[in-house]
């Protein structure tokens, strides 16, 4: 299954498999953000099935909210979450099931699953910055599980709960317009790349330059749920991806509109440490 990401309602005839919605002030922040009663009705007029990514980390005050919005939500399909504080809001409504575990970059080998099974968790987030072998070991050895992977768009490299932006312009008292959370970039000195950053009610992330592109390595794996990632892609891209991955346009048509010099295979074929 290949799961795209919904920016509004007039979008879903453009979606994949599956449909991710984001949830205003619970999700982090994306261009296309929906209300409970949205997502609700986004449920009620297609057939395809329904995700919600609630996946920061939240404070205490957060819960007591989510919790009822949980509940109101508990008949779509699935829960991205990365909040193991959750966890006993999904068994008290009898939705383990539905609970995707989406901790960014912890679910790294098989063993992992042992662990969750434990919690009645079977469904997981494969860590962005394992290689291919990794995954192909992973599916190989614990067929129990669904495993998920972001197969497509920038990768989170960094998140945190503190108002990085906010902090760095107080601290230089540099005035600039923070009403837009997408329009900040980050440069190391040693380094030409620009990052996009962005800061919410929710915490500050920072993102990869390149655009991953798994399609030749993971499209053909029948036993791994797809998710498109969109932020910072224009929608012609994106969905051009979906496309893509739905076997609607080749790879070469892709590239011929738009620069392959773009896109990378992120940690496909590379090591992220010495040791294991």
């Amino acid at each position: 299954m290949i799961l795209s990401y919904l920016y509004n309602i007039e979008e879903l005839n453009k979606m994949a498999d599956g449909i991710i919605v984001s949830l205003y002030d619970y999700s982090f922040s994306q261009p296309g953000m929906f209300s409970v009663s949205d997502i609700l009705k986004i449920k009620s007029i297609t057939d395809k099935p329904l995700f919600l990514n609630i996946n920061p980390l939240y404070h205490d005050k957060d819960l007591l909210s989510l919790k009822e919005i949980i509940r109101k939500l508990k008949d779509i399909d699935g829960f991205l979450f990365q909040d193991l504080g959750l966890v006993e809001f999904f068994k008290e409504y009898n939705i383990l099931n539905k609970a995707i575990y989406y901790p960014e970059t912890f679910n790294t080998t098989y063993l992992d699953s042992l662990f969750f099974k434990k919690l009645d968790i079977s469904k997981l987030v494969l860590s962005r910055e394992i290689t291919l072998d990794d995954i192909n070991d992973i599916l190989l050895k614990d067929k129990d599980t669904s495993y998920f992977y972001s197969s497509f768009g920038h990768q989170m490299m960094f998140y945190s709960l503190r108002p990085h932006i906010s902090n760095y312009v107080k601290k230089f008292d540099i005035k600039c317009d923070m009403s837009s959370p997408f329009d900040f970039n980050i440069k190391e000195l040693s380094r030409s790349e620009h990052y996009n950053i962005v800061e919410d009610n929710l915490g500050f992330r920072c993102y990869k330059d390149k655009i991953f592109n798994g399609f030749e390595e993971l499209s053909n794996m029948s036993n791994l749920y797809l998710i498109l990632d969109r932020i910072f892609i224009n929608d012609d891209m994106y969905f051009d991806a979906v496309k893509l991955f739905k076997k609607e346009l080749s790879l070469d048509d892709f590239y011929k509109k738009y620069n392959k010099d773009s896109f990378d295979k992120s940690y496909l074929f590379k090591e992220t440490g010495l040791l294991k």
